[in-house]
């Protein structure tokens, strides 16, 4: 299967880590910074309303193909992102 592995800054202000996309199979969010960083649906996530993931952890998905927008409370967090794809369809 297709995947695609690239890492983003996270800061204060709500990042879109992985827009939607009907192919995604799965994606992998893995936190290397510092500081914890918070996942959610929408461009109005905050702190105190997304899933946390902490300094040094991990969460996956096998089910969600809607945007994925990340925020913290530092700026800079450093995370990395995989996220698994259906094969193209052969003609």
């Amino acid at each position: 299967m297709p995947k695609r592995t690239f890492s983003i800054k996270v800061g204060t202000a709500p990042t879109l880590a992985l827009p939607a996309n009907p192919l995604r199979t799965a994606y992998s969010i893995y936190n290397k910074g510092g500081a914890d960083v918070y996942a959610g649906a929408h461009d109005g996530i905050t702190t105190d309303q997304g899933w946390p993931i902490p300094a040094g952890q991990m969460i996956s998905d096998d089910d969600d193909k809607e945007d994925v927008y990340l925020v913290s409370a530092a700026a800079g967090v450093d995370v990395r992102i995989e996220e698994i794809l259906k094969p193209p369809e052969a003609k």
